[in-house]
């Protein structure tokens, strides 16, 4: 009698986490828990700065602005950027809105470079030039937006915000 009432819930076979596990349902388990952990969400590449700025088609409408921005990929795994939306901001002024709509490789733990093409005002890059002649070559440069990275068959969208000050030569 004393033994039938300590008999275990699990001999009796009504309870879930009783079933033994089998070899298969261990392997699906943690193939499951180690994809989780591998496909965790980038973090946002950190900017450097750009390198070859230069104006173009200069006229009383507009100015096409050429430069080529510098990020680092703080990952530790190799990415592809497949599209970026930024609103671009010179001394806290809308410059314009970009997007990117080419694939960039983005190699690991390593830098890369985004080509920047922007149409923007003569207005603002008036403006722009005696805010700089007043703080020494200086200027507040600010990216608001996000980018589409693929790392393998996953695609991310990872936030973007960036503020500087930026040194023109």
């Amino acid at each position: 009698m004393v033994a039938t009432k300590l008999m275990s819930a699990c001999s009796r076979r009504n309870h879930l986490y009783c079933v033994p596990m089998k070899p298969i349902s261990l392997i699906l388990f943690f193939s499951g828990l180690f994809f989780l952990v591998s496909c965790s969400k980038p973090e946002a590449p950190e900017y450097l700065g750009f390198r070859d700025f230069s104006l173009d088609n200069i006229s009383m409408d507009s100015a096409l602005l050429h430069t080529q921005l510098a990020f680092y990929n703080p990952n530790t795994f190799v990415m592809e950027l497949k599209r970026g939306e930024v609103n671009v901001f010179l001394d806290n002024k809308l410059a314009n809105h970009y997007i990117m709509d080419s694939t960039i490789n983005i190699p690991k733990k390593d830098t890369f470079f985004v080509p920047l093409n922007l149409r923007i005002s003569p207005k603002l890059l008036i403006s722009s030039a005696l805010s700089m002649l007043m703080n020494n070559n200086k200027i507040k440069v600010r990216m608001e937006g996000s980018i589409r990275v693929k790392r393998g068959a996953i695609t991310f969208t990872v936030p973007i915000n960036y503020e500087v000050l930026e040194t023109i030569k």
